[in-house]
């Protein structure tokens, strides 16, 4: 007898539900392009966070950026301040702003203060000045670093997709020697350099959008704001990828091992697979975000889901093993 194999020319068998294989095979290499084009987007995004230089120095009473020729001039007689955004709290929504500068004045410098308050479109209902903080330097203070609070709008529990917004109103008076009070404004704001400028690491700062100050005037109010910015903060496009790519990635996985692996084994390792499931939070969110996030209801509904097709997966594995047919709906003659 030969020990060669019988080879025949008949077909093969199709393999059983090969149509939930190939849909499983087309979502699987969707997902791989879809992660491949995401994936130029995080890279830029995180050479540009993790290698940014210095971030914009903008005017704070036009929005643009500062000529440096202009910050030259102030710096040899005039007053220069800069207004630095060295913290946003998303719990509490308060924005942290470092005012520092100096003054080069040819005589006495006047008594300045600065008012910095955190403005709305709601000029025509409110009666009183929104939040705000005064700055106050005396004829001494030639250099000063104060720091102020005010608060943000926005929705921390968006997060990595949550944007804080603020319409920031700078206003304030000079003081001089001979009692002379000189409102700042646009004709009498002289050698005055104000400028604005990002200094929170993992935040984006949209560039500032001028606002007509009159817009945020309300007649209550006790003097005219010299300049209105609408700021606009934002999460670095990388950790939104991130986000995207790894919960979708974690849900499919977990889809995966819930389809695949026989009750014996989804029941020892379920655990195991839950933890790894709800891990991935621990990558994608900062511990300074308390509240419930996008990403904490994401992989609640993973987990959930988990858990509800593996009872029902343990359901049909019990009433196989029970002999108890399954019921099925009668037909009317």
């Amino acid at each position: 007898m030969s020990d060669q194999p019988i080879t025949t020319d008949e077909p093969l068998p199709p393999t059983p539900h090969r149509h939930w294989y190939r849909l499983a095979l087309a979502a699987t290499l969707l997902m791989v392009v879809v992660v491949l084009a995401l994936l130029p987007t995080a890279v830029t995004s995180m050479q540009e966070v993790l290698g940014r230089g210095p971030d914009t120095l903008y005017d704070l009473v036009s929005g643009q950026p500062v000529d440096p020729a202009k910050v030259t001039a102030a710096e040899d007689e005039g007053i220069y301040a800069n207004l630095g955004i060295i913290g946003l709290d998303e719990n509490t929504g308060l924005l942290t702003l470092a005012v520092s500068g100096n003054r080069n004045c040819k005589g006495p410098c006047p008594t300045t203060t600065m008012t910095l308050a955190a403005l709305d479109d709601d000029a025509d209902q409110r009666r009183g000045l929104p939040p705000s903080e005064t700055l106050t330097l005396k004829p001494e203070d030639t250099v000063f670093s104060q720091s102020v609070q005010l608060p943000v709008r926005g929705q921390p529990s968006l997060y990595p997709f949550d944007t804080y917004t603020i319409w920031l109103g700078a206003g304030g008076t000079a003081t001089y020697a001979d009692g002379t009070v000189v409102e700042f404004g646009p004709a009498t704001l002289g050698e005055r350099v104000l400028t604005l400028q990002n200094r929170i690491g993992d935040m984006v700062m949209l560039p500032p959008v001028p606002v007509d100050p009159r817009h945020a005037h309300a007649q209550t109010d006790p003097f005219t704001f010299l300049a209105v910015q609408s700021l606009t903060f934002g999460r670095p496009a990388y950790l939104e990828v991130l986000a995207i790519v790894l919960v979708l990635l974690i849900a499919i996985s977990a889809a995966l091992a819930l389809f695949t692996r026989t009750v014996n084994e989804l029941a020892l390792g379920v655990g195991g697979l839950i933890l790894g499931v709800w891990g991935i939070r621990s990558v994608l969110l900062p511990t300074s975000i308390s509240t419930v996030t996008a990403i904490d209801l994401a992989l609640s509904w993973v987990i959930l889901l988990l858990l509800l097709g593996f009872a029902v997966r343990a359901a049909l594995h019990f009433q196989r093993h029970s002999d108890l047919p399954l019921p099925r709906p009668r037909r009317n003659r």
